[in-house]
C-alpha cells in the first residue's frame, strides 16, 4: 500500500477512535473502560498495518526527550508540537529555531530521532527575514501540506513524503498581508520597533480540518487587535474558499483567557464539533487549554463553563500547558502532544509532552492529571 494511503486509512482510524474513547483512569492514564490500552490491540493494529510494532508504554505528562536548541532570540524552545501518524511511525513537527522547520520520528513515543530541516525559508521572499513557528502538516491523498506562520503571516507547502522536503506553493503568503482576505497588504510600521502595530495584516497558527465529505475548514488566529479565531471553507488544500471569513472564538478578558485566542485543534466526535484553543500568553505560566462546542465546523461555538481543561499545576511543577495537537495513539486511541514553559518566568523556554485523551460526558474532555 502507498504511504499516502495507508496515512490515509491511520485517519480514518483516529475517526474512528473519535467515536469510541472512554475516560481515562486518573492515576494509571489507561482507559476506564474498555482499556483500550493493551498490548493485544496493539499487536493487531500493528498486523493491521503489516507490521511488528515495539511495546509501548504510555508516559502521560512527561516532557519528551528531545533536546531544544537556541531560536533566533537564544531561547532553548521546543513548542507548538503537530504530529502525524503514518505506518506506525510518529512525525512530531515544532517550533523551535524559529529559522526553519524540522520533524521528529519516534514508533515507541520514548526515542525520537531528528531530521531536518524539513523547510526552510526562500532567500529574498516575504518569508524570510523573520521568525517561523506553529507548523501544522495535513495528509492528503497526494501528498503533505505544510502550512506554517512566517513573519506574522501563514505559508502553505508540499512535499510527497513527511520528511520533506516540502517545497512553498506561492510566492506570497497563503494568509495575511492582503492575502486570503487578510489585511491589504500595506505595512506602515514594518522594520521598526513599532511593527506590531500591523497587526490587521497578522495571520497566526493555522489548522485545517479535513472531513469524510472531502470538505476542508480553514482556521487561524488574527487580530483585532484582541486575537480571535477566524475560520473559512476551503476550495482545496491550497487554496481558500471565496467564502468571507467567521469569527468562531474571541477572548473573555475577564476570564482566564486574558487578551488571546489561539493555537487551534478541532476534532469531530459524534454530533459535535470541539473547537480545542489556548489562552493567555504563550510566554507565561498561565498559559492553558479550552473548549468551545458547537453543531458545524463554523460554529456557533459555545465555551464550556468548566475551561480551563488542562492548566497550570504548581504542585507538579506543570506550567503553562498550550498550544496543542491530537493524533491517533498506539492502541487505537487518542494522544494530545502540547507543549508547557519550563519555570514561570515570562520568556520561551517550552518544552513537549503528551498525554492520552477521551471525551467525557456532557461535551468534556478528560485527561489523567499531571502528577508531582
Amino acid at each position: 500500500m502507498r504511504p499516502n494511503a495507508l496515512a490515509l486509512l491511520l485517519c480514518c482510524n483516529l475517526a474512528a477512535a473519535l467515536a469510541g474513547c472512554s475516560p481515562f483512569d486518573e492515576v494509571t492514564g489507561e482507559p476506564a473502560d474498555a482499556r483500550l490500552g493493551t498490548m493485544d490491540l496493539a499487536a493487531d493494529l500493528a498486523d493491521a498495518a503489516g507490521d511488528a510494532s515495539p511495546a509501548i508504554t504510555y508516559l502521560p505528562h512527561t516532557v519528551l526527550d528531545i533536546p531544544a536548541e537556541a531560536d533566533l532570540l537564544g531561547n532553548f524552545d521546543l513548542a507548538d508540537p503537530h504530529v502525524i501518524k503514518v505506518e506506525g511511525t510518529w512525525y512530531l513537527y515544532a517550533t523551535n529555531t524559529k529559522r526553519d522547520l524540522k520533524v521528529w520520528t519516534s514508533q515507541d513515543l520514548a526515542t525520537w530521532e531528528r531530521h531536518g530541516p524539513v523547510w526552510v525559508p526562500t532567500p529574498g521572499s516575504w518569508n524570510e527575514p523573520f521568525e517561523v513557528w506553529a507548523p501544522h502538516v495535513q495528509v492528503e491523498e497526494d501528498g503533505y501540506y505544510l502550512y506554517y506562520t512566517a513573519n506574522h503571516m501563514i505559508g502553505v507547502a508540499f512535499s510527497e513524503s513527511p520528511l520533506g522536503p516540502f517545497v512553498d506553493l506561492l510566492e506570497h503568503p497563503l494568509v495575511g498581508g492582503g492575502n486570503g482576505g487578510v489585511g491589504d497588504g500595506v505595512f506602515q510600521y514594518a522594520g521598526t520597533e513599532n511593527s506590531l502595530l500591523d497587526f490587521e495584516e497578522f495571520a497566526i497558527d493555522a489548522f485545517v480540518l479535513a472531513e469524510p465529505s472531502g470538505a476542508r475548514t480553514f482556521y487561524c488566529t488574527t487580530y483585532s487587535p484582541l486575537s480571535v479565531i477566524r475560520a473559512t471553507t476551503m476550495k482545496s488544500a491550497a487554496e481558500l474558499d471565496d467564502a468571507s471569513w467567521e469569527i468562531v472564538a474571541e477572548p473573555d478578558v475577564h476570564s482566564w483567557e486574558g487578551l488571546v485566542n489561539e493555537g487551534t485543534f478541532v476534532l469531530q466526535h459524534e454530533a459535535a464539533y470541539y473547537l480545542m484553543y489556548s489562552g493567555n500568553g504563550a510566554d507565561t505560566p498561565d498559559y492553558a487549554l479550552g473548549i468551545a462546542v458547537g453543531s458545524s465546523p463554523l460554529g456557533p461555538f459555545t465555551k464550556r463553563t468548566d475551561n480551563p481543561f488542562l492548566h497550570a499545576n504548581p504542585e507538579a511543577s506543570f506550567f503553562g500547558p498550550g498550544h496543542h495537537c491530537v493524533v491517533e495513539g498506539a492502541f487505537g486511541d487518542l494522544l494530545m502532544f502540547y507543549h508547557t514553559k519550563v519555570g514561570t518566568d515570562v520568556s520561551f523556554d517550552r518544552r513537549v509532552r503528551y498525554a492520552p485523551l477521551a471525551f467525557g460526558p456532557d461535551a468534556s474532555i478528560t485527561l489523567p492529571a499531571p502528577q508531582p
